[in-house]
Order: structure tokens, then C-alpha cells, then sequence
């Protein structure tokens, strides 16, 4: 098999792969809401460096920040709007705060949940490998001595709430990466690989706080749907129906949730003198399908609202014409 004919076997082979995943691949509605469970104004503190690597504490500390600065539902308090000063002069010897500290800096800043802990261990080695020197049609072609550097964290990290003191959650959270280079290649040392390690720990502590403290939605207000695969997905969204459309679709994906709780839709009038409900449980992963019947409707402007455990997240505004 020459390279031509190798590189349409593989064009071929990913072309199918393609269509096989958008076959079983549900689109998503096009709107989101993530709702926060608990108020999500964090702050995060120093961590206790119980390592011999002098600085991972603060590089996990600055990557934790960083993750949940960027995750949505969370709102995080820069060390100046902090005042750190004040908070690091609070924490105890031991590196963790205390009840009755954690509920004073949350009266004095209006943080509700304090992130901290301790970094246990940084495993810094050097060992002997083997390494590809030269490639050839996607192959190895010459190998050589090469040295395998690699660098793994272990962390725990906690979460304080301010308003009681007590620790809610203890996070144990693990990172490491690892790259291997020729033997008279130069290594520029294991800073870059600490920090994307660092960003390891953040991705682990940023996706337990979303689960536990955060829910999230897809939605889409639709004039028709197709059901695929135990989902829905919507044909022509719209904001803007008349009678002859018959009727308007609510498409609604849980993408996060605890298992059996509660979501509700409201369909309304501008007037209030019209109201809709449908009372809902449901679990992460669900599908639903609400719809309203636009047949005996008086034009004018009307609302779908949904609500996630007596939580408005999302007010859609819609009309009705003749």
C-alpha cells in the first residue's frame, strides 16, 4: 500500500468515525443556566506547604483561583477585595483556620465559603527511558536513551463555610505530568511540569464544587422537534409564533442535578391572566418535552419560565401573532 492509497484509507476510516458520532451525538439546546444550590462567593487562601518544594503551595493556590475564577455559578474574591493581610494574619499555626476565624473573615468580607488545605507531597524524579530520536511514516524509526522526568502532587483540599465554621467538604486531589527527552537534551527543569500538575488539582477541586454546590440546564424554545436516541432536538427555535404553527416546544436537557429533584415550567401571559404549569422531578441527564398548544391563544406576549427547586433559571419571552 503506497502513502496515496494509506492516506484515503484513513480520510475513509475517520469520515465514518465522523458519521457514526454525529449519529449518536444529540445537539444540545442552545441556551444554558447554571443554578448555584448555596451562595458561591469564595475565596481562596494560602494552603499549607507540608512538601520539601518550596512555592507548589502558592502554584496550586494561584491554578485553584484561576479554575474557579473561570467556572460558571461561582463568584471568587481577589486577595485585594480579600484583604489578605487580615486573613493570613488570622490563620493558625497550623496552616487551617478555626470556626470561630473562618465565621469572622465571612462577616468582615462577605464570603460565604473559604478554600484552603495542605499540599502533602511533591515526588520530583529522573529516570532512565527510551526515547524516539527519528519518525518515519508514522513510525519509529531510530530510538535512543532518553530521561524520563515526571512530577506528582498530593493535596487535600477543604472547604470552609462562613457562616457555621465547620468544614462542608474535603477534596483529595492528585496531579502529575511527566515528559521524556533525549539524553543530551537539555531540561529546563520541573517548574512547567509543577504547574500543569497544579492545573490537574484545580480541574479535580473546580468540578467537585460545581457538582455539589451548582446545577446546569440547556434549554430551547422550538416550532417543531425530533426525538433521537431518548432526546429531542429542536427544529427552527423561535421567538415569534402565530395559531397556524399549532404548537411551541420546551426542550429541556439536565446536564448536572442531584438525583429526583425538582423542576417546574410556567407558561404565562403578559396580562397574568393566563398560567400553565407542569410540576417535574428529575435527575441529571434527563430529557424533557414541554408544549403549548398556540391554537386557542389570543395573540400577544407570553413567558415560559422554569424553575429548579423553587429557583427561577430561566424567564423566556415570546409572542403570538394572528
Amino acid at each position: 500500500m503506497n502513502d496515496s492509497t494509506a492516506m484515503l484509507v484513513g480520510v475513509a476510516v475517520l469520515v465514518v468515525l465522523v458519521a457514526s458520532l454525529m449519529f449518536f451525538l444529540i445537539p444540545e439546546p442552545s441556551q444554558r443556566a447554571i443554578i448555584a444550590t448555596d451562595r458561591l462567593d469564595l475565596a481562596v487562601l494560602s494552603l499549607k506547604n507540608g512538601s520539601t518544594w518550596e512555592g507548589a503551595d502558592e502554584t496550586i493556590r494561584g491554578r485553584i483561583e484561576g479554575a474557579l475564577v473561570n467556572a460558571p455559578g461561582i463568584n471568587v474574591f481577589s486577595r485585594a477585595q480579600l484583604d489578605s493581610l487580615l486573613a493570613e494574619q488570622m490563620m493558625s499555626d497550623a496552616g487551617l483556620i478555626n470556626a470561630d476565624t473562618a465565621i469572622e473573615i465571612g462577616s468582615l468580607t462577605g464570603v460565604s465559603k473559604l478554600v484552603t488545605g495542605t499540599v502533602f507531597a511533591v515526588d520530583t524524579r529522573a529516570d532512565a527511558a527510551t526515547v524516539c530520536l527519528s519518525w518515519e511514516n508514522g513510525a519509529c524509526a531510530q530510538e535512543g536513551a532518553g530521561t524520563r522526568y515526571s512530577v506528582q502532587i498530593l493535596s487535600q483540599i477543604t472547604i470552609v463555610n462562613t457562616s457555621t465554621g465547620l468544614i462542608e467538604r474535603s477534596i483529595d486531589a492528585s496531579g502529575a505530568d511527566a515528559i521524556t527527552l533525549p539524553i543530551d537534551t537539555a531540561f529546563g527543569g520541573f517548574d512547567s511540569l509543577l504547574a500543569s500538575a497544579a492545573s490537574q488539582i484545580a480541574e479535580t477541586v473546580t468540578a467537585s464544587l460545581s457538582e455539589a454546590y451548582t446545577r446546569e440546564l440547556r434549554y430551547g424554545l422550538y416550532k417543531s422537534v425530533d426525538e433521537k436516541r431518548g432526546g429531542f432536538v429542536g427544529r427552527n427555535e423561535a421567538s415569534r409564533f402565530s395559531a397556524s404553527d399549532g404548537t411551541a416546544y420546551l426542550i429541556v436537557h439536565v446536564t448536572r442535578a442531584q438525583s429526583g429533584e425538582l423542576f417546574d415550567i410556567e407558561w404565562s401571559n403578559a396580562s397574568a391572566t393566563f398560567s400553565q404549569q407542569v410540576e417535574d422531578v428529575v435527575s441529571q441527564g434527563d430529557w424533557r418535552l414541554y408544549s403549548l398548544d398556540l391554537s386557542l391563544l389570543p395573540p400577544g406576549r407570553y413567558f415560559v419560565r422554569g424553575h429548579f427547586n423553587a429557583i427561577e433559571v430561566f424567564d423566556v419571552a415570546f409572542t403570538v401573532v394572528p
